[in-house]
């Protein structure tokens, strides 16, 4: 059996470590935020002419001297991401593409202004805070009859302060890997993923605690540390096995999905890696901390 609740302050220590270098990572590099959260236009356009690339970033340069994106997608298509552009300014530019290029086909063109994108923010931290609420109200309900001293409280806590470890890695290594490839970004798709990670995680740490609770019920005077080292161990390859086959999935996507989700996918692999890391190794350590700390203060 692995000693992985008696091991606990290694795993606490590696996982504060990373949780500080996550911050640092955010502080220092920033979070690279796509037109949802920080307002502009997105045009996706076709044109066969070998030297697009080269032409539209020369045409676009004349209007913008920095703030603009330009990408290669398959098929000869080409993704624009700009600052607002208002009716006039994409009409100019459209023309001076079609112009210079002979062959320009816009296939979509979408304007977010700023106060759009400054709501959508706000409904996004709103929404992961209204998840973690209800996470904790779900799991305490769920876990209303584990015996005393245990308290169905603590597993609900316990259980969102492993997920905001989650949350909390997995934008760190976002905003480390946006640095250098300009692909990732902040955008709907991200907080989307957030929340599938929050649910994922949350899944994999209460079939933990309901084998935990299981065990405590049927040898109550054996012990909170002993019983949940047991669980953990009983849980183990379940866990791993349901993360690995996901994360196999995952993988494909990125490989061999399109471009426009590639940072989402990403996303998913990172938060799902972590996230089965601290249903093992975090959350019930979390939580047999806890009720010692309560049984030293008694």
């Amino acid at each position: 059996m692995f000693k992985i609740i008696k091991n606990s302050n290694y795993w606490f220590i590696f996982s504060g470590s990373l949780m500080v270098l996550s911050i640092v990572a955010i502080a220092v590099f920033g979070l690279r935020l796509g037109i949802d959260y920080k307002g502009g236009t997105v045009i996706e356009a076709r044109s066969d002419n070998p030297d697009k690339l080269t032409i539209i970033e020369n045409t676009v340069k004349q209007q913008f001297s920095s703030g603009y994106q330009i990408k290669e997608g398959a098929g000869n298509q080409i993704n624009l991401r700009l600052p607002v552009l208002s009716n006039e300014s994409h009409a100019k530019l459209t023309g001076e593409l079609t112009s210079a290029l002979g062959d320009y086909h816009e296939s979509l063109y979408d304007s977010v202004g700023p106060s759009i994108s400054k709501d959508l923010t706000t409904k996004s931290i709103i929404a992961v805070i209204l998840a973690s609420i209800a996470i904790i109200i779900y799991i305490a309900f769920a876990f209303r009859k584990i015996p005393k001293p245990l308290s169905p409280w603590k597993f609900g806590i316990s259980a969102v302060i492993a997920l905001i470890h989650d949350l909390l890695i997995t934008t760190g290594v976002i905003a480390l890997i946006s640095h250098f490839v300009t692909w990732v970004e902040v955008d709907a798709l991200f907080i989307t993923a957030l929340l599938t990670i929050l649910g994922f995680s949350v899944h994999d740490t209460i079939v933990v605690y309901d084998r935990l609770r299981e065990n405590f019920i049927k040898n109550p005077h054996k012990g909170i540390t002993m019983t949940a080292e047991e669980s953990v161990n009983q849980t183990l390859a379940r866990s791993i096995n349901t993360s690995l086959t996901v994360i196999i999935v995952l993988i494909s996507l990125f490989v061999l999905g399109g471009t426009s989700i590639r940072h989402f996918v990403l996303t998913l692999i990172i938060g799902i890696f972590f996230g089965t890391y601290s249903s093992i190794f975090v959350a019930t350590a979390i939580l047999v901390k806890w009720q010692e700390k309560r049984k030293l203060a008694a």
